[in-house]
């Protein structure tokens, strides 16, 4: 059913076959680094709700940032994910 859905779409969806572990290849292990390297990383928390919280937080802000998450897909690795 797959193969037939995207035989209908004439050319407008590209598939790129990726290894099955390839977190370098991935966008969103952009995000999550982002998100260790800039607010999660190296912190201690009083509990899980806490830091929860400031995931969410920080997702959040991501949101409203657009050029940083246009800039995740610029990467080498991940181009191909732009196009």
């Amino acid at each position: 059913m797959v193969r037939e859905w995207i035989e209908a779409q004439e050319g407008r969806i590209r598939l790129f076959l990726l290894p099955g572990y390839s977190p370098e290849l991935n966008p969103d292990e952009l995000v999550w680094n982002n998100l260790k390297n800039h607010r999660l990383g190296k912190r201690v928390y009083s509990s899980k709700e806490e830091m929860k919280k400031i995931a969410i937080s920080h997702l959040r802000k991501l949101q409203q940032l657009p050029e940083v998450i246009r800039a995740f897909f610029r990467k080498p690795s991940t181009i191909y994910a732009a196009i």
